[in-house]
């Protein structure tokens, strides 16, 4: 086996994600290859990167070693192949990636036609592209209430508000009430997700009780068939229509919304009449913009 950038990717993501399931759904690799793949580099470097355990994993001091130099060599591979396409297509070759949201959704049709387009879960990994000149622009969500720390070089601008529905069975208790407050789910079970702060348990601390999230999933079409068999409540973004079995109730004072916020880097000012259509694209959504 020759070490590969692919290699240094699955490193990084079983390290920052601490399970082997997490890091496959951020790869987009199956349970298996991820570990399979594991072993593979374990065996290349001669000795265990990772600490198993059934809470997870966490590295050993040979995976400390080894993830300081991968991380290093990814963002170099990664800044390579940045500039070699600017060289090699100019100013076009814009790459685009963001958090799901109904936003992130509305910005995809002012992108040129060129521009690669990338979605994650994880705002500190799209950060950290960001800052390695892989990301042009990206698109990230906060919870209300807290502020994204961004690297040197990367200016940050909030352009929209979305609220966040809280998603239940609809034989839940709280079906049938137009009006709940955040405090009326304290007995509930939650699904959550693992790879960025959604701002939940902030929110709940504030309304009083400590959230019991007993599922930690980032796909919303697995955690979907949990609410809608009433084992947890979850929260969606207000672009997520209800499907049969479940409901969606927004409690009052709107505690989950989140804020949006576009980054970009100083080199992407080359871009700047796009970056000044992005940021107007709270009209086109309908998202209600706190800059306004």
């Amino acid at each position: 086996m020759e070490l590969g950038q692919g290699h240094l990717r699955t490193i990084i993501a079983v390290a920052e994600c601490g399970s082997i399931g997490r890091a496959a759904i951020r790869l987009g690799q199956s349970q298996p290859a991820v570990s399979g793949n594991v072993r593979r580099i374990e065996k290349y470097f001669g000795g265990e990167l990772f600490h198993r355990s059934a809470s997870g994993v966490r590295t050993t001091p040979l995976g400390d070693w080894v993830l300081v130099k991968a991380r290093t060599l990814a963002a170099d591979m990664d800044q390579l192949v940045s500039s070699a396409r600017s060289v090699a297509g100019g100013t076009g070759g814009l790459t685009v990636a963001g958090q799901p949201c109904a936003t992130m959704v509305a910005l995809i049709p002012q992108l040129p036609r060129t521009a690669e387009v990338r979605v994650d879960h994880s705002a500190s990994w799209l950060l950290q592209q960001l800052s390695t000149d892989a990301l042009d622009v990206c698109v990230l969500t906060e919870p209300a209430g807290s502020e994204l720390p961004v690297p040197a070089g990367v200016h940050r601008r909030v352009i929209a508000r979305e609220s966040r529905p809280v998603g239940i069975s609809a034989e839940h208790p709280l079906a049938d009430k137009e009006t709940v407050e955040l405090a009326d789910f304290a007995d509930d079970d939650w699904v959550d997700n693992p790879f960025s702060d959604s701002g939940l348990r902030a929110a709940c601390l504030r309304a009083g009780f400590e959230p019991r999230v007993r599922y930690w999933i980032a796909d919303p079409g697995v955690y979907w068939p949990l609410v809608r068999s009433g084992r947890a409540a979850g929260l969606f973004t207000g672009a997520t229509r209800a499907r049969q079995g479940v409901v969606f109730r927004s409690p009052q004072g709107d505690p989950l919304a989140n804020r949006i916020v576009l980054c970009w880097r100083d080199r992407t000012e080359s871009h700047a009449a796009l970056i000044h259509r992005l940021t107007d694209v709270t009209m086109i959504n309908g998202t209600e913009s706190p800059l306004q």
